[in-house]
């Protein structure tokens, strides 16, 4: 009831600050002058909002020492503002006030409060720049598409992003005879029923619970897809009411009840690493982001059934056999990883040189042998396609050394589902898509603990009406 009631005020006190923004901010649209350069004895200040921690942050400082080589009159100063609901939260104020920073790191369904309160600066020109521009088609046509999903006009960029990984427990289902490591198809869910009656269980070499999904909303939206059923549009339409999504909730309601399927809250925490290290669950979907936690190590496993037992990580389960070839065509429509993490964006009160100055700093910050190196160093996945081609990643994509091995292995497996990264529209207004995720995990944990999934459902559809 508590984590309830302030899951309840913060989005009260967001919507108040976005019914703020959104009334007028004194802002026009929105216009954009190009120079062809940064006068070499302007001074500028680049003022960087971010979410991250101290690690990801000292990555960046590295990245814009090589930039300041280009440019030494340009500086940079990176503010951290907590997690992202905390970043947003403060964008909001800032933009109420005219107070804003040069660039800060967001996402889709918090742009699209600040677009409209014409706080971000449209990049399409940037992109197109004849001195200035990029190659959109080296990257990611799945980040870009999430990027454009605003009429096709790009506010942001994407720098660090993600996607979902299984991590397992390698020797209980190495002690099985389950081979998990050279698979050309993804893992299914008729597999993980097989599996269950093997791993499942009390004895020396099983798990109380098979399967673990630290995020209960992408839990849903991915299935969702995976099953075929609605979930929401760019207009903010909530299309959950329907028999599919009744029969995927069904479904894993019978896998919840058999301990096949399990979320967090049955150990009252907020994500499984720390079960899945103690041996309490042998399988774990999260972020590659957050690859480093499900790492067994003699320092977290003193009290593991398991010890310090091998690691592997493969691609997100799946309702069919999908294909695991990044050259792959005719990817089936439900097949899908959920595409994640932050992108970048520019604010409007920046004047021409510094909107300049960030754009270049954007583009330096992805380009293959950047977005490779913060890749590399920190679960996150490349944003260009040549850097994922290049000779440099695929080899760490293959490397042996074990400091090395558990950031490698998740790379390869967002890497093998790169062709099916789907992602969720962001829209505004009565109901965000902030609210409509929101409610969709706690729709799937009350399920979980075991309320009936029509009327559970309805209350969904009717807080959302």
């Amino acid at each position: 009831m508590k984590r309830f009631f302030m899951l309840l005020v913060s989005f009260t006190f967001v919507f108040v600050l976005s019914a703020c923004l959104t009334g007028g901010t004194g802002r026009g649209e929105v216009v954009v002058d190009i120079p062809d350069e940064i006068p070499a004895d302007m001074e500028i200040e680049l003022v960087l909002w971010t979410a991250f921690g101290q690690a990801n942050s000292e990555l960046i400082d590295e990245m814009f020492e090589s930039f300041q080589a280009m440019y030494p009159n340009i500086t940079l100063t990176q503010t951290g503002q907590g997690n992202y609901n905390n970043l947003r939260e403060s964008m909001i104020h800032a933009i109420a006030a005219g107070a804003t920073p040069t660039m800060m790191f967001g996402y889709p369904d918090h742009f699209a409060g600040y677009i409209n309160g014409n706080a971000l600066v449209p990049l399409n020109d940037y992109i197109d720049h004849e001195i200035h521009g990029v190659d959109l088609d080296d990257y990611v046509q799945g980040f870009i598409a999430e990027n454009a999903q605003f009429g096709g006009t790009l506010f942001s960029m994407p720098f660090a992003k993600s996607t979902e990984m299984v991590a397992y427990n390698k020797t209980v289902f190495d002690h099985h005879g389950i081979d998990l490591m050279n698979r050309t198809t993804a893992v299914t869910w008729d597999e993980l029923d097989q599996w269950a009656e093997l791993i499942v269980g009390d004895g020396p070499m099983q798990c109380e619970f098979l399967f673990n999904a630290d995020s209960s909303s992408n839990f849903f939206i991915n299935t969702s897809r995976q099953w075929g059923a609605g979930y929401t549009n760019v207009e903010g339409e909530i299309l959950v009411d329907n028999q599919q999504t009744r029969d995927m909730l069904g479904y894993f309601q019978a896998r919840f009840a058999n301990n096949t399927v399990v979320f967090p809250i049955e150990w009252d925490q907020d994500y499984g690493s720390n079960n899945f290290i103690a041996g309490d669950v042998c399988m774990t979907q999260g972020s590659t982001a957050g690859t480093r936690y499900n790492v067994p190590t003699p320092g977290n496993t003193q009290n593991s059934k398991f010890g310090v037992f091998e690691l592997g990580i493969i691609p997100v389960v799946q309702k069919e056999a999908c294909p695991l070839d990044p050259e792959a065509t005719n990817i089936p429509a439900n097949c899908s990883a959920m595409q994640q993490g932050p992108n970048i964006a520019v604010s409007s009160d920046a004047n021409d040189y510094e909107r300049l100055a960030a754009w270049l700093f954007i583009k330096h910050m992805t380009t293959p042998e950047n977005t490779r190196f913060f890749a590399q160093n920190t679960g996150y996945v490349p944003v260009r396609i040549s850097a994922f081609e290049s000779a440099e990643y695929q080899a760490f994509l293959n490397t042996t050394d074990p400091d090395e091995l558990p950031f490698a292995m998740a790379g390869r497996a967002a890497y093998q589902q790169v062709n099916f990264y789907r992602f969720d529209p962001a829209f505004t207004g009565n109901v965000t898509s902030a609210r409509a995720r929101l409610e969709a995990g706690q729709l799937f944990e009350a399920i979980y603990n075991g309320e009936n999934i029509n009327d559970r459902l309805q209350v969904m559809i009717n807080r959302l009406s």
